[in-house]
């Protein structure tokens, strides 16, 4: 049994510093009332510290008063007046305990003095990196307006230099690092356990801060699941944490097995083949299975694996068409039908698109490709576990059961980990076992991950309260944003919720205020979405709270009044978007 570390909750967390490797940093502990403790530091920081006990760890507990708390290193001694215990965890090596305990301490008042006089000592923690800076005009002013450009203006720069296009965008970076948007934005830094709630290292600010998370894809918070949790230690102890050799080797674990049996079950297939993410498992099916005189029609909005795979196929008939438009669809196949050249026909969409979180037509797909004797690829990534009365995904919500060709699915998103997969004939899975390269020439999903999936799977069935309550958080902060003046969808179809703002830089200077106060949400701009289409992504989960909730609605509408943006048209929204981006203009100091 693993003893869960005892813990108290926290807003915000100084920036720490951990003890350089080859230092030790001796600490003694004066508790009230006389008990001594002593060992050695771990990281510092201004308001607390990090240790390891060594003497006298059975005085400690949780709350205890601490007098005095000194710091000794070579000739350098530091004494704090006042602190709190506020976390015990033990040491175990090979499961028996060790009799040493990591302790945190909390001072009453701040040290400024401590990292300082030991920043010798000191360094920063891993993640507090170069890309996190604020750039100022002595870095070398930025060549880039970021806001003039998009991701796309970057893809290609012929030059005779290979890296280009890399200077050029890095310019664009510098820019949106003086604007304090690239650390707001991209690569945050999480510092806790992903969840409804997340601790995030605010490089503005340079703490550690509690966030409201709507940026990620557990939807019903199976990964902190308590027998997901446990199914994984269980194998871990049995097999290890890695499975490193390819399945058609040594790599078909039992593990393994169960869950490719568990998912056919579940999606009512014949077979199934795990692939290392979900990328990997259309890239794998898609250039398996489609050759150079194959016809792939794909939706525009599809995932970047299906447009990737689609490209990587070799296919010389490809064809893209305009997201859920259904005649486009038709005769794109009816053209590819008169060309003798054309021989296999397949039709490749997501079930759930990404970045909008719309449903696929289903009924519309299966006609189409049925009448075409094309077949039919759905990407259920978002559906499955969401859709449908016992979350079985588009085909149950539908009431089209068995009716998808090539079901690919995730375990990136329910499940909560990572991992891919396909299910479909027998046929068609045992050959794709041997052309499907992403998962013929890679090592196997780890046993101990397999084992947590499929406690996953059980709880989709045997728990549906969690998807009940998904739907109930995502009508009412749906309803909430919605009642506040934001643009919204008229049809909320899955979890992930979508605030219209237009303008990329009214999105860019709105993402980084809800930073700032505290919210996590995600933010897609153009190419991923239309130009002047950009919206703000927020994807809901089961273990959002009321409180969350409330809070949530109370800072968007806090911010939406600041900007004028409540109650505004999409015309209106791209003027606010203009007008913020003049102000914005290069004018040689940070925004």
């Amino acid at each position: 049994m693993i003893r869960k570390p005892t813990s108290v909750r926290f807003k915000t967390r100084a920036e720490r510093f951990h003890v350089r490797e080859g230092v030790t940093i001796e600490i003694e502990v004066q508790l009230e009332g006389g008990a001594v403790a002593s060992g050695r530091a771990i990281e510092v920081s201004r308001s607390g510290a990090q240790c390891v006990v060594t003497e006298g760890a059975g005085g400690l507990e949780v709350g205890a008063r601490v007098d005095r708390l000194d710091f000794h290193v070579e000739l350098v001694e530091l004494e704090i007046r006042g602190a709190v215990v506020r976390r015990l965890e033990p040491i175990n090596v090979g499961g028996l305990p060790t009799g040493l305990v990591v302790a945190s301490f909390a001072f009453d008042e701040a040290a400024e003095l401590l990292p300082a006089e030991l920043k010798p000592f000191l360094a920063h923690s891993a993640y507090v990196t170069g890309e996190l800076l604020t750039r100022t005009a002595t870095d070398g002013f930025p060549q880039v307006n970021a806001l003039e450009h998009t991701l796309f203006d970057f893809y290609r720069k012929d030059s005779r230099d290979l890296f280009e296009k890399c200077n050029a965008f890095y310019e664009m970076v510098k820019d949106m690092q003086r604007r304090k948007m690239y650390q707001c934005l991209y690569r945050v830094t999480v510092t806790s356990g992903l969840d409804h709630r997340i601790s995030v290292f605010n490089p503005i600010r340079r703490t550690e801060e509690q966030f409201l998370c709507f940026d990620s894809n557990s939807y019903l918070g199976l990964h902190r699941h308590p027998r997901v949790v446990e199914a994984v230690h269980a194998a871990l102890d049995k097999v290890g944490y890695g499975t490193p050799s390819a399945q058609v080797l040594s790599g078909t674990n039992r593990y393994l097995r169960e869950l490719e049996d568990a998912l056919s079950r579940f999606h009512g297939r014949q077979d199934t083949m795990i692939f290392p993410s979900g990328y990997a498992a259309n890239l794998g099916a898609i250039t398996a299975l489609v050759r150079a005189n194959d016809l792939v029609v794909r939706d525009r909005f599809s995932h970047a694996s299906i447009h990737d795979a689609v490209r990587a196929s070799g296919s010389r008939f490809q064809r893209v068409v305009a997201h859920d438009d259904m005649e486009a669809l038709d005769v794109a196949l009816t053209k590819g039908a008169a060309n003798e050249s054309v021989k296999g026909k397949l039709v490749a969409t997501d079930g759930v698109f990404s970045m909008h979180g719309l449903r696929a037509n289903l009924p519309a797909l299966v006609a189409i490709a049925r009448h075409h004797g094309a077949k039919l690829l759905v990407d259920e990534a978002h559906a499955t576990g969401v859709l449908g009365k016992t979350g079985r995904g588009l085909e149950e919500h539908y009431g089209m059961p068995g009716t998808i060709d090539v079901l690919v699915g995730t375990f990136s998103k329910v499940p909560g980990t990572t991992g891919g997969y396909v299910c479909g004939s027998r046929k068609m899975i045992e050959y794709l076992r041997f052309y499907a390269n992403p998962g013929m020439f890679t090592a196997s999903l780890p046993a101990a991950q397999c084992a947590g999936v499929l406690e996953a799977y059980r709880l989709i069935d045997e728990e549906p309260q969690h998807r009940e309550r998904l739907w109930r958080n995502t009508e009412v902060l749906a309803e909430g944003l919605r009642s506040a003046g934001f643009l919204l969808p008229e049809e909320i179809q899955s979890p992930i919720l979508t605030v219209l703002l237009g303008s990329s830089a009214l999105m860019f200077v709105f993402s980084r205020d809800l930073f700032m106060h505290g919210i996590k949400c995600g933010s897609v701009a153009y190419p991923a979405v239309p130009v002047g289409e950009a919206i703000l992504r927020i994807a809901v989960n089961a273990r959002h709270t009321d409180d969350d909730l409330e809070r949530a609605v109370e800072i968007f509408t806090q911010l939406g009044a600041r900007y004028g943006v409540l109650g505004k048209p999409r015309e209106e929204l791209l003027a606010i978007g203009d007008r913020i981006a003049a102000d914005l203009a290069d004018e040689g100091r940070p925004a």
